[in-house]
C-alpha cells in the first residue's frame, strides 16, 4: 500500500516503477527511517522478471568486516580455517534471479568495494578460494544515509564503485518534508496495529494536532513505533494525548491547546452555513460511529481518508 499524498513521492513512486524493469544498480538516500527498503522492496516486486527471486538484505554494518566477504560472495570447501567442509552459497547467490539489497553501503570496507565494482561491473564473482566463475543474476540496491559524495573526497569510499552504484539516484526526504504524508501514514498504521492487535483505536482530534506538528527526526520508523505503542497502552479506543506518556510529550513539545467545540445554538438563530456544518457533523459522526476504521467511513462517504480526518478535527468528532 502506498500511503501518500505528497508530491514529491508521487514522483519518486512513478520513477521507482520505470525502472523496475531495468536490471541497472540504483542509489536509494535518505535519512534513517524514511523507507528505503520499503522503496526498494517495491521496485523488487514490480518486476516481472523477478517474480521467482528471493529479495536478500545485507546490513552492512550489521556483518563483521573479516566475515563480510564469504557472507556475499561464498566459500568453497576448506576455503579457510572452520569453513564448512561443504562450502556455503553466499547472499549473491541466494540472491540470484532476484534482489540484493545492500544496505548502509557507506559501511561497506574498502578492500570489499573493489571485489564489488567487479561483480556489478563484469556481472560475475567468484566464491571465497574458488576459481569457478558464478553469473551474477540478481539486481542490485544499494542504500546509505550517510552523504558518499563527501565519504569519496575523503577516500572513505570508491569513487568508480559509487558512480557505477548511481546509475540511478532516488533521494527519499525526510517526512518533516512531506507534512501531507503525516496523517495517511499515521492512520495506515493505525488500521495495521488496530487490526493486528484486534483492538478499534481511533485518534482524537488533540492527538492528529501532536502527529502533525511534531519533526518525527527518526521518521517513518518512529512513526510506526510510537503509533504501535499508543495502540498497546491506550486504555480507551479513543488516543488522547495522555496516552503518549509525559516523556514522549516533553519529547514531542506538545502544549495543551484547546479544541473548541461547535457551538451548540437553536437552530431558528443560526445561518444557512451553521445549520449546513452542523448537518454535516451529524452525517461524519454517524458514519465513523458505524463502521470499523476510518478508511472505510471515507469509502462510504465517498470522500478521501485525509479529507475525513481535517473534518473529523474541524468539528471536534470524538466516538467511543
Amino acid at each position: 500500500i502506498i500511503s501518500t499524498r505528497s508530491k514529491v513521492m508521487k514522483n519518486i513512486y512513478e520513477t521507482a516503477m520505470k525502472v523496475a524493469s531495468v536490471d541497472s544498480p540504483i542509489l536509494i538516500l535518505g535519512e534513517t527511517g524514511v523507507g528505503k527498503d520499503y522503496l526498494a522492496k517495491f521496485i523488487h516486486n514490480l518486476n516481472p522478471c523477478q517474480t521467482d527471486g528471493c529479495f536478500v538484505t545485507v546490513n552492512c554494518n550489521a556483518i563483521p568486516p573479516t566475515l563480510m566477504e564469504s557472507e556475499l560472495f561464498g566459500y568453497e570447501a576448506g576455503a579457510f580455517s572452520g569453513a564448512n567442509r561443504f562450502g556455503k552459497a553466499g547472499l549473491f547467490e541466494l540472491a540470484q534471479n532476484g534482489t540484493l539489497f545492500l544496505d548502509e553501503i557507506g559501511d561497506l570496507p574498502l578492500n570489499l568495494q573493489v571485489k564489488l565494482l567487479h561483480a556489478i561491473q563484469e556481472r560475475c564473482f567468484y566464491r571465497v578460494g574458488g576459481t569457478k566463475v558464478i553469473n551474477l543474476k540478481s539486481r542490485v540496491i544499494a542504500a546509505t544515509n550517510v552523504d558518499l559524495e563527501k565519504m569519496v573526497n575523503e577516500g572513505k569510499f570508491r569513487s568508480d564503485l559509487y558512480y557505477r552504484l548511481s546509475v540511478i539516484v532516488i533521494r527519499i526526504p525526510p517526512l518533516r518534508h512531506r507534512r501531507d504524508d503525516i496523517v495517511p501514514l499515521a492512520l495506515h498504521f493505525l488500521e495495521h496495529y488496530n487490526t493486528h492487535y484486534k483492538k478499534q483505536r481511533h485518534f482524537s482530534p488533540k492527538t492528529i494536532e501532536i502527529l502533525l506538528n511534531f519533526d518525527w527526526p527518526g521518521n517513518i520508523r518512529e512513526m510506526k513505533n510510537i503509533i504501535e505503542r499508543l495502540v498497546i497502552m491506550s486504555d480507551q479506543d479513543c488516543i488522547e494525548p495522555v496516552h503518549f506518556g509525559e516523556e514522549l510529550l516533553m519529547q514531542l513539545k506538545y502544549t495543551d491547546a484547546a479544541v473548541a467545540p461547535i457551538a451548540s445554538e437553536s437552530r431558528s438563530d443560526r445561518t444557512l452555513r451553521q445549520c449546513l456544518d452542523e448537518l454535516e457533523a451529524t452525517v461524519l459522526r454517524d458514519s465513523i460511529q458505524s463502521h470499523k476504521t476510518l478508511k472505510d467511513a471515507a469509502t462510504a462517504l465517498g470522500i478521501d481518508l485525509s479529507t475525513l480526518v481535517r473534518k473529523q478535527q474541524k468539528y471536534n468528532i470524538y466516538v467511543k
